[in-house]
Order: structure tokens, then sequence, then C-alpha cells
């Protein structure tokens, strides 16, 4: 963890170093240009693994948790967009789970701590995303490997 001390205003800034990332463009992108207006939108699919922070997604359209909230992480050997999901973007599904679908291929699954309106805790949140080394990402998120 670096720490940036900002003599400007005498505050402390705590920048979190990078444990893992992927950074590509969506295999469809070029079929945004029909929906130019999307495009800047997804033009990027990303994940970032810091030392206290979980980010995947689009370029302006991205999840940011916590690491402390994450209850598991489970590999998906193969994941169809169409099949499994309707379809390739940021897609929801009957039992209520969110996905970040890039591509067909491997995946993470996460179930994220949530609470409800008077601070306790709810049902859990479930995310899908894309990731080539899905294996690695859930050792990361569960804490197995640094």
């Amino acid at each position: 963890m670096l720490i940036n001390n900002s003599s400007k205003n005498n505050t402390i800034h705590i920048m979190s170093s990078i444990i893992y990332h992927e950074n590509y463009p969506p295999p469809w992108r070029p079929l945004l240009i029909i929906v130019f207006p999307l495009l800047p939108i997804f033009w990027t699919y990303q994940i970032n693994i810091t030392d206290t922070t979980l980010t995947f997604g689009y370029s302006y359209a991205s999840t940011t948790i916590n690491l402390n909230d994450i209850i598991s992480a489970t590999p998906i050997d193969h994941v169809n967009g169409l099949r499994s999901w309707g379809g390739w973007g940021i897609r929801f599904n009957l039992r209520g789970e969110t996905g970040y679908i890039c591509k067909n291929g491997s995946a993470v699954k996460i179930a994220v701590k949530m609470k409800d309106k008077n601070g306790g805790e709810c049902a859990p949140k479930i995310y899908v995303f894309n990731c080539d080394e899905a294996s690695r990402v859930c050792h990361i998120l569960n804490g197995d490997e640094d």
C-alpha cells in the first residue's frame, strides 16, 4: 500500500496496489457502431483487484466491491452469453443475478454481503463476470493467494 502525503491541504491519500488486472475490448465492440451512443460506455472491459477492492465491468459501467464484503468466489469453466444470459453486456437473470458478460468463456461467480434498510444483513447479491484466469482470481478473492 502506498501513502501519498499531499502538502497542499495536509491530507493523506492511501493508494492500493494492484494485485490482478485484465483489460481488453469486448469482441462485439464493432457491432456498437449501430448504436453509436453506447460505444464509449462499452469501449473496454476490465477487471482490477487491489488489496482492498474488486472492480469489474466496462469503461463507464462498472462495479466496485470491497474485498471484505465478498462471501465466496467460484470459478465457472464456460459461460455462453447467449444461452446463459440472453446476450452480452450487462445482463440480469430470473434468479436475481447480475452478469457482466463480455464473451463466451471462463467466468467468476461471487456472492457479496448486502444490508437491508435497517442495516441488517439480507440475502447476498450474486455477480458473474468474465475472466481469463478464473481460478487464479477466485484464489485471490477467497484469500488463498496474495
